[in-house]
């Protein structure tokens, strides 16, 4: 399969419906058997979310492509073994008819690594490779991504990750009610030191 080939193939794909799916990772595996790479292959994606930019909908399942090719999806779906690691920034904006979000995305990853290491135990080396190959680390696209991150608390986030699924049920807090004038003290001089910012800062647009 060329590349070009390919294009075309996942073009129609994305005008024909769903394109998180086993099908099409099987058109990118048989892509990869034929000797295709994975950086071309996420260019190829790349141009496709391209294409589709006037179409919300259209350019979404693009972007499903996109997540397949560079290892963001169910394990299921992966095609290479090797997973795209972006560098986290600070200052991403995300509004909606009335309101607006600028997400901290490396603040709040550093700061959910400093909450491993001082709440779990773990060294900051480990808490590093554990956020920086999780779902934390996926670089948001909607504003709907950065409230799915929001709507849980930082800790929880960060015992989660270094205690698994399901970690309350092992006598494990989810969240720092039972100490929170610690927290919040250790946390303030945390952000201070490593000059981490808040992970949210919302506001209206009228």
């Amino acid at each position: 399969m060329t590349d070009r080939e390919l294009f075309e193939i996942l073009k129609e794909r994305i005008e024909q419906g769903d394109c998180r799916t086993e099908q099409v990772s099987a058109i990118l595996s048989e892509y990869k058997n034929s000797g295709g790479k994975q950086e071309t292959a996420e260019s190829l994606a790349e141009e496709l979310v391209a294409v589709f930019s006037g179409d919300e909908e259209l350019q979404e399942r693009a972007y499903d492509i996109f997540d397949i090719v560079t290892g963001w999806c169910p394990p299921a779906l992966k095609v290479w073994e090797k997973k795209k690691i972006w560098a986290l920034t600070d200052g991403m904006r995300f509004e909606d008819e009335e309101t607006g979000v600028v997400f901290n995305h490396f603040s709040f990853c550093e700061f959910i690594k400093h909450i491993m290491t001082a709440y779990a135990g773990m060294s900051y080396e480990e808490a590093d490779d554990k956020v920086k190959n999780s779902f934390l680390a996926y670089v948001p696209r909607t504003l709907d991504h950065v409230m799915f991150f929001s709507h849980e608390l930082d800790y929880h986030w960060a015992m989660l990750l270094a205690h698994g699924d399901m970690y309350w049920t092992r006598g494990i807090p989810s969240d720092y009610n039972g100490f929170s004038e610690e927290y919040l003290s250790w946390a303030k001089a945390i952000r201070q030191k490593y000059n981490l910012k808040e992970s949210y800062l919302y506001y209206d647009k009228i």
